[in-house]
């Protein structure tokens, strides 16, 4: 996301230094945590042992939302934890969504491929061809900028009004920065795919809404997918929280996340949507093995183009592609095999340095693995 690599990478920092003042929660707390869950019916019996482990490693980290595991494309575990909304007394469940951040650049690229396969435009194409101010765009690729090595930075965070799309971009293009030394060389940098976003726009003349909502949400009949701008479409959201100190990894709800009205509006193609967990595993699934793309796009979008394994919005590992968005309250991570047939979704409404979900969802997507 735009808003929060900076951040992020500072408070990481201070945690690294403070961790080992960091406790995990009293037992106290462990058993408000009980009181909190809900467990969802599971469509197939699980192995009870892989659940006791599951549960148990929600529990050490003191999760708040929505965990989904697929197995053999079938359900194997899902529960739900803690408040959706605490001042409402409304409680995570399956059918709950979440904001996903930045697990939407990988949906943005799946857009880019689909409009490669139809002849519309072309990997190799130059960013200038699409932006012709933008320092660097007769150098830059969309296959480079698809892999985070454009060397181009946003700095700041973009404007602090509404805007419609066109108008933010603009704006972007203004304070955007690029580096020769870091071209062809990975460095995070969300807006890449904020420019691949409006070239979308540009080519369909449509907005990315629109097209994200023709080829993805009515495509697959998603119940629970929704923008987080404009009508909801009666889907229910949660309430991002947080904790003041990022090193607490304490559940106590003092402390929601009020988004402002220009903040997602910002993160064009990059931290936007709404989903329920089984409505993402849809999704990815339909992108990494569905007929989305052919197999050939795939196997030239998804590759691990960098040290960093990242290539086309998802982090590319042998069998599998994993992805994970942060901000706003929100904490997702998304693990799912090649045949998209073993997945893990883990989507947290209450975002804490403390209790990072990414080694967690790693650990159960190996006991998935396994199973």
């Amino acid at each position: 996301m735009k808003k929060f690599v900076r951040v992020l990478a500072m408070t990481t920092a201070v945690v690294a230094l403070l961790s080992p003042v960091v406790t995990m929660p009293s037992v106290a707390l462990a058993d408000e945590y009980d009181d909190q869950t809900e467990q969802t019916p599971i469509v197939k019996n699980g192995d009870p042992d892989f659940n006791r482990k599951v549960d148990a490693l929600l529990k050490k980290n003191n999760f708040c939302g929505s965990v989904l595991v697929m197995e053999d494309g079938k359900p194997l575990y899902t529960k739900s934890v803690g408040y959706a909304n605490k001042s409402q007394k409304i409680k995570n469940n399956s059918n709950m969504t979440y904001e996903i951040d930045s697990i939407q650049k990988n949906l943005t690229a799946g857009l880019i491929m689909k409009l490669v396969e139809q002849g519309k435009i072309n990997l190799n194409d130059h960013l200038n061809k699409y932006f012709p101010n933008i320092p660097g765009g007769n150098l830059i690729t969309l296959r480079q900028m698809l892999d985070m090595k454009s060397g181009l930075v946003l700095p700041g965070n973009g404007p602090k009004k509404v805007l419609p799309d066109n108008k933010i971009v603009d704006s972007d293009i203004g304070s955007i920065t690029f580096s020769k030394v870091m071209l062809n060389k990975w460095q995070y940098s969300p807006i890449n795919f904020v420019l691949l976003a409006r070239i979308v726009e540009k080519v369909t003349h449509k907005t990315y809404k629109q097209v994200f909502t023709k080829e993805y949400i009515d495509k697959l009949h998603l119940k629970q997918t929704t923008f987080a701008y404009g009508s909801s479409h009666g889907v229910n959201k949660a309430q991002g929280y947080t904790n003041r100190n990022p090193l607490s990894p304490d559940l106590n709800y003092h402390n929601p996340y009020i988004t402002k009205p220009f903040e997602t509006r910002d993160e064009l193609g990059t931290g936007q949507v709404f989903m329920s967990p089984h409505d993402l595993f849809k999704l990815e699934n339909y992108i990494v093995s569905g007929n989305m793309l052919t197999k050939e796009s795939r196997q030239i979008l998804f590759v691990p183009a960098s040290i960093s394994t990242y290539g086309g919005g998802f982090y590319n590992n042998h069998a599998s592609h994993s992805a994970n968005g942060w901000g706003y309250g929100f904490q997702s991570v998304v693990h799912i095999s090649d045949d998209g047939q073993t997945a893990v979704v883990v989507m947290s409404n209450y975002q804490r340095l403390a209790n990072d979900n990414k080694p967690m969802a790693s650990q159960i997507y190996s006991l998935a693995v396994q199973y």
